[in-house]
């Protein structure tokens, strides 16, 4: 008997701790970023497109918080991680909703001042994603915005307004997915 109780207190101790799981994908409940520190899980939902679920978004702070003013002003490291269930994305739906978050999110001005980044930022999704792919947005303050899919490293984007632009996809006034938004809060 002790042994079981034993062996059981082992297997739950060695295990990854979950926060929740949605639409099959498990989320941890905390990650640690490239500089070390711990981030928490802040909300993660699902990206809906005409009733298609297309991936489950989740948004790591170093503190939880449902202030997106807050989030953008704090020159904090962040994760945005998307964990793709449909079964292909293609290039260039993947292309077109990037664009049209950053372009629906910032001025003229500041797509202007972006743009070399934003191009970089496109150049890394030569392919479709597909379900069980994963790509990771890691900002550092002073090292910039990495990308990896499938934890590979891509490339890294300097700059912390580009960092706040890429957020502003999911966290700006026009987000990609209103109910996204809201999970990534954890409203």
């Amino acid at each position: 008997m002790r042994i079981s109780i034993l062996a059981i207190c082992l297997f739950m101790s060695s295990t990854q701790i979950f926060a929740s799981e949605v639409s099959g994908v498990f989320i941890d409940a905390e990650i640690k970023a490239d500089n070390g520190e711990i981030l928490v899980l802040n909300g993660a939902g699902l990206r809906e497109k005409f009733w298609v679920d297309v991936y489950v978004g989740s948004l790591y702070l170093p503190a939880k918080s449902d202030d997106v003013a807050a989030i953008l002003s704090k020159p904090d490291a962040w994760r945005i991680q998307l964990d793709f269930v449909y079964k292909e994305v293609a290039q260039k739906k993947l292309l077109d909703s990037w664009r049209e978050g950053f372009e629906k999110n910032q001025t003229a001005e500041a797509l202007q001042r972006l743009q070399s980044r934003i191009e970089t930022f496109y150049r890394f999704f030569d392919s479709s994603a597909v379900a069980r792919d994963q790509f990771r947005f890691d900002y550092q303050p002073g090292a910039g915005t990495r990308v990896s899919k499938n934890q590979q490293l891509l490339g890294v984007i300097p700059g912390e307004d580009f960092a706040n632009a890429l957020l502003e996809i999911w966290l700006g006034n026009h987000p990609a997915d209103k109910g996204l938004k809201k999970a990534m809060l954890g409203l």
